[in-house]
């Protein structure tokens, strides 16, 4: 099918479809806020940015947005959104912004951890809900965590009730009006809040099970077995896999999506993908599956993110990939796509895909001349040399295995001009225990160790936020492709 021809078909499919939702409509729009504040007890050589972390949560990625830092603390920026949504702000964990808004915060920085120390302030909707939230979710879940780690097997009947005797609990006090907050409070910030809430008990009820029962491997499954403890979805399609306002769960709410796919879609309805079967055949057979064993009328908000995920994740938008592939699959989720919103940012992350392969757009990167002659004092020392640029932590274990598999990789090279970087973060990988494990698995390489601040700028300056994280960097300095960069390796090697 042309791509003209999916865009046309995609745009008339959108204006006759869709379900209503409480919230204000502008809220699915995209936009931009304001996020301002001040960082107090600010040491003069940390907190130079602060980096915000934007989800396209219909296409599973993600943009670093850095704000610089003033001598005094404070900052300033706008922060464009898909969106009203959740966004991570760097060692103060996850924040609600509404599109239109200003949220002030201010971080103290003496509590290093995550949320603590954080307070916000202003009018708007955010300040609202980020104020309320800690409370609301203390209110229901107390001070535990809800994922229970080593969870056996013959626990997690019990769970499963307490589990589900709560999310009624939850819908029964949305339906009410009687959650944890002043009256004067907007419906939207009470829907947020409350579809916060049955977020994260999903993602539990999710975790727990594909955990503890089978310690995440899809081999021991037991699909009837599974099936059966997802029967609390039928008969609260709408306040879970068809719920919208999902869209706005403060929590992480990329990974609920994710978990949507991997826990539910694919665990329960898994089967190959048959020799020659199309895509819009696969997708709608995983789909029949669900909808017929839950009841569901059609195929839920949840159940159409994670089809779009699917579609655009980010192996399906590499630049080597096959287009016509990804044209397939995106035709194919059209018929099952009934929400305009996923609709439309479906239509929006494939109309840029194509313009992306058309001029062959390079990529923005959201840099400081501070964070570049970091990293131009860091690869100084290798001028001459082709690089192979890691980013990792000691509490990342795919960067470990990685560094491991490599090792042979690394001895073979040691004559040639190459040479391997692997840039950590200290205050996450602490130099001392850092080289212990490296010298007992004798890892060689370039070993670099970078502040806490150093590291933010980086992760700005080549907009990442989960590690590993890899870049490459040619003799002349320049940063290229890593995957060039890797195939060139592979052919001086054989050489």
């Amino acid at each position: 099918m042309h791509k003209s021809t999916i865009i046309t078909l995609l745009l008339a499919f959108v204006s006759l479809t869709g379900q209503a939702t409480t919230i204000e409509e502008y809220h699915f729009r995209s936009g931009s806020a304001v996020l301002k504040g001040r960082i107090l007890n600010k040491a003069e050589s940390e907190w130079s940015i602060v980096n915000v972390v934007t989800s396209n949560l219909f296409s599973d990625e993600e943009q670093v947005h850095a704000i610089p830092v003033a001598a005094d603390g404070s900052f300033e920026g706008r922060i464009p959104l898909l969106h009203s949504q959740s966004v991570m702000i760097q060692d103060m964990g996850y924040v609600f912004l509404a599109v239109g808004d200003t949220l002030e915060v201010t971080k103290d920085a003496l509590q290093e951890e995550n949320e603590k120390g954080v307070t916000f302030s202003g009018h708007g909707m955010s300040a609202a809900v980020n104020r309320l939230w800690p409370g609301v979710k203390k209110h229901y879940f107390g001070d535990k965590d809800l994922f229970v780690k080593g969870l056996e097997r013959e626990d997690i009947p019990a769970w499963k009730q307490r589990m589900v005797k709560l999310t009624d609990t939850v819908i029964a006090d949305i339906e009410a009006d009687r959650l944890p907050v002043p009256t004067s409070m907007s419906a939207s910030v009470k829907e947020v809040l409350g579809f916060s809430l049955l977020g994260d008990l999903l993602m539990a009820a999710m975790e727990n099970y594909r955990f503890n029962m089978t310690s995440g491997g899809y081999y021991q499954i037991n699909r009837e077995e599974l099936g059966d403890y997802y029967d609390f979805l039928t008969g609260r399609e709408r306040w879970l896999a068809d719920n919208p306002s999902m869209l706005f769960a403060i929590d992480n709410p990329g990974t609920l999506f994710n978990y949507t796919w991997i826990y539910i879609m694919i665990d329960i309805s898994f089967s190959p993908h048959e020799k020659g079967e199309s895509s819009a055949d696969y997708y709608r057979k995983a789909s029949d599956v669900i909808t017929s064993r839950y009841g569901f009328k059609n195929i839920g908000f949840l159940h159409q993110m994670a089809l779009c995920r699917d579609v655009f994740r980010e192996s399906n938008l590499d630049e080597d990939s096959d287009p016509n592939l990804l044209t397939d699959k995106f035709a194919a989720i059209i018929p099952l796509l009934n929400y305009p919103v996923v609709a439309h940012q479906a239509l929006q992350r494939y109309r840029q895909y194509i313009q992306q392969r058309e001029v062959k757009a390079a990529a923005t990167v959201s840099s400081t001349p501070e964070a570049d002659a970091l990293f131009q004092r860091i690869i100084e020392p290798y001028k001459g040399n082709t690089l192979l640029v890691h980013f990792w932590g000691m509490s990342c274990a795919p960067c470990r295995r990685e560094m491991l598999d490599e090792r042979e990789k690394v001895e073979r090279q040691k004559d040639a001009p190459v040479r391997f970087l692997y840039i950590c973060d200290e205050k996450d990988s602490p130099r001392e225990h850092t080289e212990q494990w490296l010298t007992k698995n004798n890892i060689k390489g370039e070993h670099i160790y970078v502040t806490h601040n150093e590291w933010n700028l980086l992760a700005a300056k080549f907009n990442f936020y989960a590690i590993p994280f890899s870049i490459g960097v040619d003799k002349d300095g320049n940063v290229v492709d890593f995957d060039e960069v890797n195939k060139y390796v592979k052919e001086i090697q054989n050489e």
